[in-house]
């Protein structure tokens, strides 16, 4: 079976970059599924969205990411799906998830208090740091119940 080029990346660095037989893309209007020979495409990725990646033909050997925002392009069986944040979900550790979710939330509102308009900005951007933090915890719960 022939196979595509895959990179999986977002702002900070790459998170795979390889050879696959298949992948299910979180697109905003649905899942779509991208095989060897699909046509060009750009897509907008749905937010808490679960990229899986199949390694073999067989697709026992898969990957997952959990995106938060972004995009996604097959042109030439190459894939590009990039978040504005993303991990695969075997590295999402609960714990510390929630050590950051705690800090950031009593962070956000001390700066709340104020009335700068640079913590305003760093609130905004906090705010989005932590439905991040929460997609990963929501999904590393669900997925251990």
């Amino acid at each position: 079976m022939a196979a595509l080029r895959c990179v999986v990346a977002i702002p900070t660095r790459e998170l795979f970059s390889g050879e696959i037989y298949y992948a299910s893309i979180p697109g905003v209007e649905g899942s779509y599924g991208v095989l060897p020979g699909h046509e060009m495409l750009v897509a907008t990725n749905k937010s808490g969205g679960i990229l899986t990646i199949h390694l073999d033909p067989e697709g026992h050997e898969k990957k997952q990411f959990l995106l938060y925002e972004g995009a996604a392009q097959v042109y030439n069986d190459v894939v590009t799906v990039l978040g504005r944040f993303g991990k695969n979900v075997e590295d999402i550790d609960v714990a510390e998830m929630r050590q950051k979710y705690d800090k950031l939330r009593l962070r956000i509102e001390e700066l709340e208090k104020k009335d700068d308009e640079q913590d305003k900005a760093a609130v905004e951007t906090g705010r989005v740091k932590l439905e991040w933090y929460q997609m990963q915890l929501d999904y590393a719960e669900g997925s251990t119940k």
